[in-house]
């Protein structure tokens, strides 16, 4: 076989501490960007208001007091508000709302320059919209209340920012507050107290704004970073998955490889020792090949149903057949337990796949029997509702509850601390779980230590079966060279691995007319070329060269002029290369197989019905 890059090291499964990202800390700078954005943006809302408050400000004042000072200083607001306006044009200029929606890292100065002169132009609004000498209370009170109405508005537009607020405020507050005490009396000097205690009221309620907009903003901060943490912690976990799988896809490949070769070496060394006084040792090489064999089989099960190719056909099933069928493989096993295996059911007819409700019953009732010491085993059959209840119960040891979440896990096990392989890997109730999902059932449990455990899987009693047209078809039979029915086979086997090659024609050799091995695509077409006839090929799916075996039974087909009938042996489980090769429409065959299995395989293409 030809190996593709594959990982060496568990190593690269396990992130070491040393590589993982560590953040910066930009945290205050982000900070201080975003709540920077947040003056300007808030500034901006707030312009024409303050223009409409200056407008309203003259005209009320200009009606009082008729005096041309009022123009003056309608003329140092308005130049000040444009000043602020330019400003502001400026930093959305430098600053875009389509590249900085989230803050952005200076120009402080273009808002607090002509923040400042604003509040300048307002701290002389009272000196200049005021007679200097013997104003009445009246116009006294009603500056004041401009002003604080101004104040008061103006605070959640500068709060973002400390220095704004000072350079808004305290020049603001003074200027009144000094016209106030200027003008003296007892109105002056109650209004000029007011306005200073009013002033800082709305400094520290500024303050505050700011405290609570500022761990907000933080809040937000720290949830963004944590997002992207856990971006960059699911992105690494997927990266951690698809290398696993690429180095247990790799493992089982490699692993299969020489199982397979023992497993023909074996069958081959048992038949040819008949008789032999070595034939025990021999069995028991054959009994313990064919159990490593069954657990990596058990593992490819799952990859078979993440790679679409197992796809349920759904028709008319009779329930009591197919509990018939669970007897008939399971009675015997019960009985040399010493259970009892009993089975209740009414005339219950479902639309459902048979041999997948038969693989996942067959499962419930193998570790019944497995984890069972006393007593006996029921398996029954009850309506409820719109399900069809078909359960497993059994009189074992129990499952404590905290491993009950875990149980339909991949490689989870109950009471196994040393991975004893008597026990199985822990992975049939996962196939469970995936048949259900593809049956649209559900599976559950409820067990009591020391009592018992019931695992059941619910069947929707309403499912409509298949049409045929729809049903998946199997590789398209091919039409083979006349031969006598009993002929022996011409084989022509493709494997770049020789002790695969060497297993494979050993144990095929007495069953076969001729069986030529070639390691290359090149030697199978020299074979061909020859006019050597053959009646199967046999095509390894991974090959040394550019092809792949589905790629090298087309081109020998094509050579030999017709279709011979090909089977396609694998020892890969990823799910894309199972799809790809049961998509092939070639009968394909995963190692390690089983040597009657695969003479069987051969017998039957031969024949034109493969």
């Amino acid at each position: 076989m030809s190996a593709e890059p594959s990982v060496s090291s568990f190593d690269l499964l396990v992130p070491h501490p040393a590589a993982e990202p560590k953040a910066p800390d930009v945290a205050e700078d982000a900070l201080r960007g975003r709540l920077l954005r947040q003056l300007f943006v808030l500034g901006r809302s707030t312009q024409l208001s303050a223009f409409m408050a200056a407008v309203f400000t003259e005209v009320i004042f200009y009606a009082l007091v008729r005096s041309p000072r009022v123009l003056a200083w309608a003329v140092l607001i308005h130049s000040a508000q444009l000043l602020r306006w330019y400003f502001m044009r400026e930093n959305q200029r430098v600053y875009p709302d389509a590249l900085y929606t989230q803050g952005q890292p200076a120009g402080a100065w273009r808002y607090l320059m002509p923040l400042g002169a604003a509040a300048g132009a307002w701290a002389a609004a009272p000196w200049l919209l005021l007679p200097l000498a013997g104003s009445s209370p009246g116009l006294l009170a009603v500056m004041a209340v401009i002003v604080c109405g101004m104040l008061a508005g103006s605070i959640p537009a500068v709060a973002p920012w400390p220095r704004a607020l000072g350079v808004w405020l305290v020049p603001v507050g003074l200027g009144i507050a000094s016209r106030l005490a200027w003008e003296g009396g007892a109105v002056g000097w109650a209004l000029c107290v007011s306005l200073l205690l009013f002033t800082s009221a709305m400094g520290r309620f500024g303050l505050t704004q700011h405290a609570l907009l500022r761990a907000g903003l933080r809040g937000q901060l720290e949830k963004e970073a944590l997002s992207e943490q856990l971006l960059v912690q699911s992105q690494d976990l997927q990266r951690l998955h698809r290398e696993r799988s690429r180095f247990f896809a790799s493992a089982s490949h490699d692993l299969r490889q020489p199982i397979h070769a023992l497993a023909l070496f074996s069958r081959s060394l048992q038949r040819d020792l008949h008789g032999h006084p070595s034939l025990p040792v021999a069995e028991r090489v054959v009994e313990a090949t064919d159990a490593v064999s069954g657990l990596l089989n058990a593992m490819l099960d799952i990859s078979k149903i993440e790679a679409g190719a197992v796809q349920p056909v759904f028709v008319p099933v009779a329930v009591d057949e197919v509990f018939l069928r669970l007897a008939q493989i399971h009675d015997e096993r019960a009985e040399s337990a010493g259970l009892s295996l009993r089975f209740h059911t009414g005339a219950e007819v479902v639309a459902t796949d048979p041999d997948l409700v038969f693989r996942v019953l067959s499962n419930f009732i193998d570790n019944a029997i497995k984890y069972c010491d006393r007593g006996g085993v029921l398996v029954s059959a009850r309506p409820r509702g719109e399900w069809l209840r078909l359960a497993v119960w059994d009189t074992g040891r129990g499952i404590r509850a905290e491993h009950m979440p875990l149980l339909f896990d991949e490689f989870y096990q109950v009471d196994n601390a040393h991975r004893d392989i008597t026990n199985g890997l822990g992975i049939g109730l996962a196939i469970v779980k995936r048949l259900a999902a593809l049956l649209h059932a559900r599976v559950g449990l409820r067990s009591v230590p020391g009592r018992g455990s019931v695992f059941w899987i619910d069947l929707p009693r309403h499912a409509v079966a298949t049409p045929a047209s729809e049903r998946p078809r199997t590789a398209e039979p091919t039409i083979a060279a006349p031969r006598p029915a009993d002929a022996r086979p011409r084989v022509l086997l493709l494997d770049d691995e020789r002790a695969v090659g060497d297993a494979m024609r050993i144990w095929l050799a007495p069953h076969c007319e001729r069986i030529d091995v070639a390691q290359t695509l090149e030697a199978a077409q020299a074979h061909l070329a020859a006019a050597r006839q053959v009646d199967v090929l046999i095509v390894d799916f991974r090959l040394a060269g550019p092809q792949n075996g589905i790629e090298a039974a087309h081109l020998l087909r094509e050579q030999a002029g017709w279709k011979v009938p090909a089977i396609l042996v694998t020892g890969d489980t990823d799910p894309a290369r199972v799809r790809a090769a049961y998509e092939s429409g070639l009968v394909v065959l995963f190692k390690p197989v089983q040597p009657e299995h695969l003479l069987e395989t051969v017998r039957t293409a031969a024949q034109g019905t493969g």
